[in-house]
C-alpha cells in the first residue's frame, strides 16, 4: 500500500534529525568516558634545546725565534751558572764557578766573571770580589784573560780563591751561601747557591781567575 504523499514527508525530515542526534550523542558519551580531554589545553611544542656556546680556540704561542735562551729551560741570557766549594787546605779556600751556554746564539767571553757574594738571605755582603789571585796567600795562579767564543752546549769556568773566614754557626754570618752571577760587564746576572757549604769568605778578598774553556762532565742544572 503506498502512502500518501504527504505522509512520506515527516520521514524525510526524521531521518537527517537523527543522524545529528545520533553524533551529537557519541559526542557526550565520549566526554562523559573523559571529562578530562574536553578542557584538556594542547600539548606545547617542545622548546629547542640551546646549543652550548663554541669554545674559543687557543691563542698561538709566541715565538722563541729571537730570544737568545730559547732553547727548554734556558734563561733569556742564554746562560746557567753554577758554583762550588772544593778545596780547603791551611786556611786556603779554593772553589771555581761555571756558566754553561744553554741557549741557540754563540756567547763571548773575554776576562773575568762579575760576582757578587750574597749571605743566607740572598742580602750582599762586603766581600771583595778581585780580579786574579795575587791578593790570596798561596791562591792558584791566574792564566789571564783571552777570548772564548761558547757555541751551543759549551762552558767556561773561572776558578774562586779566599781565605778562610769565621762563620757563626748559629747566625751563618761571614758565610756566602749565594754568588750573583754574570759572564760579563754587560750581561743580565744570575743568583745561584754556591753548592759543598758555601763560602767563608766573610768580609775577605774573593781572588777569581779570568775565563778558561771547561770540559763538564754535564751541564749544570736548572735553577
Amino acid at each position: 500500500m503506498r502512502l500518501p504523499r504527504r505522509a512520506r514527508l515527516p520521514l524525510l525530515v526524521l531521518v537527517p534529525a537523527l543522524a545529528l542526534t545520533g553524533c551529537g550523542l557519541a559526542a557526550e558519551l565520549e566526554r562523559e568516558a573523559d571529562p578530562a580531554r574536553t578542557s584538556r589545553p594542547p600539548s606545547p611544542d617542545p622548546s629547542p634545546t640551546p646549543r652550548a656556546p663554541e669554545a674559543a680556540p687557543p691563542a698561538p704561542e709566541s715565538s722563541p725565534a729571537d730570544d737568545p735562551g730559547a732553547a727548554e729551560g734556558c734563561p733569556a741570557s742564554g746562560f746557567r751558572a753554577r758554583a762550588a766549594a772544593t778545596d780547603a787546605a791551611m786556611g786556603l779556600r779554593v772553589g771555581n764557578v761555571i756558566v754553561f751556554n744553554c741557549g741557540t746564539k754563540t756567547l763571548k767571553l773575554k776576562g773575568y766573571p762579575v760576582l757578587q757574594v750574597l749571605d743566607t738571605e740572598r742580602e750582599p755582603m762586603e766581600t771583595e770580589v778581585v780580579e786574579g789571585t795575587g791578593r790570596i796567600s798561596m791562591g792558584p795562579e791566574d792564566p789571564g784573560p783571552s777570548p772564548l767564543v761558547l757555541e751551543p752546549g759549551m762552558s767556561a769556568r773561572s776558578t774562586l780563591a779566599w781565605r778562610y773566614w769565621a762563620v757563626d754557626p748559629h747566625t751563618g754570618s761571614g758565610l756566602g751561601a749565594y754568588l750573583r752571577v754574570a759572564p760579563d760587564g754587560e750581561t743580565e746576572p744570575q743568583t745561584v747557591e754556591v753548592a759543598d757549604g758555601g763560602l767563608d769568605v766573610g768580609e775577605g778578598v774573593l781572588g777569581t781567575t779570568a775565563w778558561q774553556y771547561d770540559i763538564s762532565e754535564a751541564p749544570p742544572e736548572r735553577s
